[in-house]
């Protein structure tokens, strides 16, 4: 059976993520996840970085590349250089034992959306 994981989103609310013992907030986790790593540790990428003879990445303000973004160039194979941005985003994955059955919609659903549909 292939696992499938899908990135967990708090767009729908926030997803509360239970480890048996522990529960946390998926908002919480991400936000910490997210400073930890672009505080702590881009100081450690630079310096890896450099020890593979790369140089370091741009030094901006850790808020440029979780939000705003960096400015940089890329380029694809068999395509042209392209300019834009490039932030970091940290994002946790979740792959379910069982898939979410869909409820099919009640009558009185369907109603209520046949109305809505006929008034607007």
């Amino acid at each position: 059976m292939e696992e499938k994981f899908q990135i967990l989103d708090s767009e729908e609310g926030d997803v509360v993520i239970d480890f048996g013992n522990k529960t946390f907030k998926l908002s919480l986790l991400v936000s910490l996840m997210t400073e930890i790593i672009l505080n702590k540790k881009l100081e450690e990428l630079n310096n890896k970085l450099r020890d593979h003879g790369s140089g370091k990445l741009p030094s901006y303000d850790e808020s440029y590349w979780s939000s705003a973004g960096v400015d940089c160039q890329i380029l694809k194979p068999s395509k042209n250089w392209q300019k834009g941005k490039i932030r970091m985003k940290v994002s946790l994955e979740f792959c379910p034992e069982e898939p979410e059955i869909k409820e099919p919609e009640s009558p009185l659903m369907e109603i209520q959306r046949k109305l809505n549909e006929a008034t607007s």
